[in-house]
């Protein structure tokens, strides 16, 4: 293999504006060259070669939507905005999206009352969930994905499975089916609206991806037509500022 000193590749770069410089390394096969029209097509993240699965965030600036004490009939999902309690309270995500494992933990306080939700089981309903546990993908609006009760979203990750709700370290919901979205931004920003459903023209959703969100969903499998979603139970937190550790 013809080898270049870093000198004379120096040289050659100020010599020819770095063009010969990136043709060098490339017959040298230091860097990789486009194969077709691959190198800019989104990628899953299983073609990534050093792909770990693992993901860690947090999640500040807590909203519960609407309220636990909320009596039938309810709306917990509020595209208007106008339902929304800021209350003190984080989320944890720790996951590892190849196995499928992994532990999502959050915490809020609404008046006296300190609630805990732990979702630690993982498995999959439908093909899209990947065993449970997926990243790079689009769910709900007219995606395909998932319900059409929230707009269609880009989901940097995501989450089905299982959890249990604690209020004041007693359960008060075992077992109950849990959803979380790392996801674009659903809301607007200042008046907190969601932008659903509207006529839409552009194919990529009603979301803004010039921000992002954490979304957590905890829900019976009791259905009840008098509230939004049509569960006995729903509960619905959003996470508006979001850290990747």
């Amino acid at each position: 293999m013809r080898v270049l000193s870093t000198q004379r590749l120096f040289a050659i770069s100020i010599a020819f504006g770095g063009a010969v410089l990136s043709t060098a390394f490339a017959e040298d096969g230091v860097f990789g060259t486009p194969k077709g029209p691959e190198g800019t097509r989104i990628f899953k993240a299983t073609e990534h070669p050093f792909y770990s699965g693992k993901f860690r965030l947090k999640g500040g600036a807590a909203l519960l939507i609407g309220s636990m004490k909320d009596q039938s009939p309810w709306d917990h999902l509020d595209y208007a905005g106008k339902r929304l309690t800021p209350v003190q309270g984080s989320i944890e995500i720790d996951v590892n999206e190849v196995t499928n494992s992994g532990l999502v933990t959050s915490q809020f306080v609404e008046g006296a009352d300190h609630y805990r939700i732990v979702f630690d089981r993982f498995s999959a309903k439908q093909p899209f969930h990947d065993g449970g546990i997926a990243t790079r993908v689009y769910e709900h609006g007219d995606s395909n994905n998932g319900d059409p009760l929230y707009p269609k979203t880009w989901l940097y990750l995501a989450g089905w499975g299982t959890a249990t709700v604690f209020k004041n370290d007693e359960a008060l919901y075992k077992d109950y089916d849990a959803h979380f979205m790392v996801m674009e931004r659903s809301r607007d920003p200042d008046t907190h609206q969601v932008q659903y459903p509207v006529k839409r023209m552009l194919p990529g959703g009603e979301t803004d991806p010039a921000g992002m969100e954490i979304d957590l969903w905890v829900r019976s499998k009791e259905q009840n037509p008098k509230n939004f979603p049509p569960y006995e139970t729903f509960i619905h937190l959003c996470w508006e500022e979001v850290t990747w550790r």
